[in-house]
């Protein structure tokens, strides 16, 4: 008896009190939409933009871009080092950074996280071994790490030469927990400076050294399990339909304010979803919270509607990414600069953002995007020009000379028609440009042949054979001062290399060259514009626009958007009528 009326007294008190205690884990459960399925979950191996919609709740480096003041900011460390000068000794002329991990920093087993498993980290990139190659092109810049013996939370990181993204590439890389991805200690075994492309060969030799790099590179760290210092924990994958997260008990940094250590739903959902229709059906069905890259046509069509506006907030932030054309470079049909402007010239750029953007996007000229301090605002736009497409084509000695309606020229003692072939995702913006393109090139005696097929079968089936023309893509940056123009460098021509479209510039080498170790600003910025500049004449790739990002989340959530990729923070949300998350 004195039970059950104490079960009425309790249910009386929530019942006029509305007890807020935990929420229901169903309740406070955020439903995401992404277009496709990641792949890979591991962000050095796989950086991918749709992949880091995941893995920035999983993963953390130890400092971020803050998503409202866009400041490089603590997560893991106590402060943001000071870039130091070295006068003195073997590495006289370089820098370095003395870093200190927070002393409460605890990885999901509860050991501390230490200057080990910081060198770990970078070992793993730069051993030539895994497949880190767009890291290892920044990390590879570092000359060595160094302990402190004294304290395993603190630890130095050495430039021998100075570097413009030195405290980018010493701070802003996820960390890894060494127990975890390296349990036999095999990276252990060998120095920082051991670790290099010049030893690959010796490297191969050791089988438990090759063993570890498999078992890195593999699907099993990729998609089966993971572990970071974030504040999600990883639970499942399904292929093709979903990614569930955990917020992480116990989790270290739970009372911290910055807001990629913040905990706000219960669970993250991520249902892959490619149809868009499918996808915003969802949406209003209560299904789904949060739709991004979303086509301007659906965006529009739901932000005009007064019945749904009161059901979502809508945000369209300008991303930094670019939408462009992969152009293979090294192809006989596509080596002339000449060409490739001519396929320039043959899409109308001001029609796509006006119809298929509904305005919000920004014509590209290069790879820096148009916010940045570095853009280079004396270029112009190429604008959609299909009669100076055909001079250019008749200056490169095409012409239509069987008049069968495609142009030709002899390459290496043999008439070549140019066809060409555009290789296209399943997704819409892609196709639609690809058929435009093919339907303005053929009034100028191009062929053009689309093949759709799934993006990963591309990038290794194409991208990195070379065996391609054309490949529409996305070009994603972050939000630092100085562009890390790697890309663009021929020296990353290669298979596991950013160079997908064998760019080959000696000048354009010369001054990225020069730029990693300009220490002026004003310097910096003239070379940017000057690499633009060479870039614009070069025309390595067919650039079109940087989108604005289209975000729809219901107002079920507390949100925000930013700048900064993907254009929210999921973690940061709490249910209406909660408390919002504040980084105050």
């Amino acid at each position: 008896m004195t039970k059950y009326l104490s079960f009425i007294l309790f249910a009386a008190i929530c019942l006029f009190s509305s007890c807020k205690g935990d929420l229901n884990p169903a309740d406070n459960t955020i439903n995401i939409r992404l277009k496709k399925d990641p792949e890979r979950i591991n962000p050095l191996i796989f950086p991918n933009p749709t992949a880091r919609e995941v893995y920035q709740y999983i993963h953390l480096p130890l400092a971020d871009f803050d998503p409202e003041t866009l400041e490089l900011t603590p997560l893991l460390i106590t402060s943001i080092p000071s870039e130091m000068s070295i006068d003195t000794g073997l590495y006289t002329g370089g820098i370095y950074f003395d870093i200190e991990l927070s002393n409460d920093a605890k990885w999901d087993n509860g050991s501390p996280i230490t200057a080990k498993d910081y060198l770990f980290t970078i070992k793993a990139i730069n051993l030539p071994l895994t497949n880190a190659g767009k890291y290892r092109e920044i990390t590879q810049n570092i000359t060595d790490v160094l302990a402190d013996p004294a304290d395993p939370k603190k630890f130095r990181v050495i430039f021998a030469k100075d570097y413009m993204l030195a405290l980018e590439a010493a701070v802003n890389i996820e960390l890894y927990p060494r127990y975890y991805y390296d349990s036999l200690d095999v990276l252990a075994k060998y120095n920082f400076s051991e670790i290099n492309e010049k030893n690959e060969e010796k490297l191969k030799a050791d089988s438990a050294l090759v063993g570890f790099a498999d078992q890195f590179n593999s699907n099993d760290l990729s998609r089966n399990k993971m572990s970071g210092a974030g504040p999600y924990r990883f639970v499942s994958w399904t292929a093709d339909q979903n990614i569930v997260l955990e917020k992480k008990d116990d989790y270290w940094a739970k009372d911290k304010k910055s807001p990629s250590l913040q905990q706000g739903p219960s669970r993250i959902v991520f249902h892959i979803i490619p149809d868009e229709l499918t996808a915003v059906t969802q949406l209003k069905a209560g299904s789904i919270d949060i739709i991004n890259e979303i086509s301007a046509e659906s965006y529009a069509e739901l932000s005009n509607d007064t019945t749904q506006k009161s059901k979502y907030n809508f945000y369209h932030p300008s991303l930094m990414k670019h939408y462009y054309i992969n152009v293979n470079n090294q192809d006989p049909k596509l080596s002339d600069k000449n060409v490739r402007r001519a396929l320039a010239h043959l899409i109308d750029v001001d029609n796509v953002i006006k119809n298929l953007e509904n305005g919000m996007a920004v014509s590209s000229v290069g790879p820096i995007h148009h916010i940045k301090k570095t853009f280079n605002k004396t270029l112009v736009p190429i604008k959609y020009d299909p009669e100076n497409a055909k001079k250019l084509l008749n200056e490169a000695d095409w012409k239509d000379t069987d008049n069968n309606g495609i142009i030709d020229k002899v390459i290496g003692g043999k008439k070549v028609e140019m066809e060409l072939e555009i290789f296209v995702s399943s997704q819409p913006l892609g196709k639609k440009i690809a058929i435009m393109l093919q339907e303005s090139a053929s009034k100028v005696g191009i062929k053009i042949k689309i093949t759709e097929k799934d993006f990963k079968l591309i990038r290794s089936e194409n991208l990195k054979t070379r065996k391609y023309h054309l490949v529409p893509a996305v070009l994603s940056q972050d939000i630092i001062a100085w562009d890390d123009l790697s890309k663009w460098h021929s020296e990353n021509d290669t298979p596991d290399g950013s160079n997908d479209m064998s760019y080959r510039s000696v000048a354009t080498d010369t001054l990225i060259n020069k730029i990693i170790t300009t220490k002026s600003d004003s310097d910096r910025i003239s070379l940017y514009q000057q690499i633009q500049e060479q870039i614009y004449m070069d025309q390595p790739a067919i650039f079109l626009y940087s989108p604005e990002e289209k975000i729809i989340i219901s107002k079920k959530w507390n949100s925000s958007s930013t700048i900064k990729r993907p254009g929210y923070m999921a973690n940061t949300f709490t249910l209406a009528g909660s408390p919002v998350l504040s980084n105050n």
